[in-house]
């Protein structure tokens, strides 16, 4: 005896839509993101699951009615985080040199007034960020961004040959001006006199 399966094919399908004889509609989602992308689209899985059983009037039992309850908390938290992080990026200097988007045009796609949404963004860099944003940002680069207050870590600039400060000289009482490159200036006791010198220092060696 052969063993016999019978397998449901779809009516038709739409790109990653696909239309069923039992009238149900399923939506396939593609993502390379790991655990993050998989748990925000089960999350969502529930989330329609949830309105659905609303929809048919019947009645919910406690546990899944529960189950829903969570699982659309922990979306909306997981959507306002990515939401927040979606601003914050927007803000950012793009390629161009400027923000991506300016307020007006991140008010008109959150529908708020863009001094709501510029509002929102300085609490978030004052160190207000979304409670879940760690699970947007986790295993990247961004996590150490905006972490402590303030603007992101901007990258550290190469160090200059000719670099000139004021220090004390071996002279008690007096200051000079040194290079990075071992250059130093006479002693004196004018700090002003000493920071000049250096200046003109640097500017010597630049052809300046």
């Amino acid at each position: 005896m052969t063993p016999e399966s019978v397998v449901m094919e779809p009516n038709s399908v739409a790109g990653p839509t696909a239309y069923w004889p039992d009238g149900s509609t399923s939506y396939l989602l593609h993502f390379n993101g790991g655990h993050s992308s998989w748990t925000i689209a089960d999350e969502t899985e529930t989330a329609v699951a949830a309105l659905e059983a609303l929809h048919s009037g019947e009645e919910i039992g406690k546990e899944l009615l529960q189950a829903y309850t969570r699982g659309v908390r922990q979306l909306e938290m997981r959507l306002t985080a990515l939401k927040e992080e979606l601003l914050l990026f927007a803000r950012e200097t793009g390629p161009d040199g400027k923000a991506r988007l300016t307020f007006r045009e991140l008010g008109d796609e959150l529908r708020q007034h863009h001094s709501t949404v510029a509002e929102r963004h300085q609490r978030i860099v004052d160190g207000d960020p979304a409670p879940w944003r760690h699970w947007v940002t986790q295993n990247t680069e961004r996590a150490t961004l905006y972490t402590n207050g303030g603007e992101p870590p901007r990258a550290p600039e190469p160090q200059r040959e000719h670099e000139t400060g004021v220090f004390d000289s071996e002279e008690p009482g007096k200051v000079e001006a040194r290079c990075r490159c071992g250059w130093s200036g006479p002693g004196g006791t004018n700090t002003v006199t000493a920071s000049r010198q250096g200046k003109a220092h640097e500017r010597d060696l630049l052809g300046e």
